[in-house]
């Protein structure tokens, strides 16, 4: 039996913050142990990571462009040139997750599924692409919704995420620092 490979997958639609959490993350010498981590990046955001300030310096990053290019084939030979104990995979949000699920080697196992969404455009993005919204909330543990307003409707946004998932966590991320979940 194969070694189980742990897979970090970050997912959202554009400006969520999937970058930001990745590079804060990487940064953390909680959460970057000095593992060897792959980190494949689906598509190109605003911010880009900056591997120099990562704690340690066991971080490989490699990039898939394209939906089609998202095979295990192509995930497969980002390990063969090295020995990897963990993978992060920030995953385009235009991209349908069962391509990703479809595709994911035999022995990568997501360990953690989350969803960064932007909590001003959240609602919006919603009524206009849905399926894409549902796509993303369907089998997700968290959500969190950054930059969010003091004003937000939580009810409302309460209810889009529970009529897809009664277990995903909701994570309110205000711009002052403080998190509400």
């Amino acid at each position: 039996m194969m070694n189980q490979l742990a897979v970090y997958l970050f997912t959202g639609l554009l400006e969520g913050g999937k970058t930001h959490i990745i590079q804060e993350s990487m940064e953390d010498q909680r959460f970057n142990t000095r593992e060897k981590t792959l980190i494949i990046q689906c598509e190109e955001g605003i911010d880009e990571l900056d591997p120099s300030r990562f704690w340690g310096q066991n971080v490989y990053l490699e990039t898939v462009e394209s939906e089609e290019d998202f095979t295990a084939e192509k995930l497969l030979s980002f390990t063969e040139k090295r020995r990897i104990d963990r993978v992060v995979i920030e995953y385009n949000g235009m991209w349908k997750m069962n391509t990703l699920y479809e595709n994911l080697p035999a022995n990568w196992a997501i360990y953690q599924e989350m969803m960064f969404a932007d909590a001003n455009t959240f609602l919006s993005y919603n009524a206009n692409m849905r399926q894409l919204m549902v796509d993303k909330l369907l089998n997700c543990e968290m959500i969190v919704l950054n930059r969010t307003p003091e004003t937000i409707d939580k009810e409302e946004i309460h209810k889009v995420v529970r009529g897809v998932s009664r277990s995903a966590a909701i994570t309110y991320d205000y711009p002052d620092g403080h998190v509400e979940y």
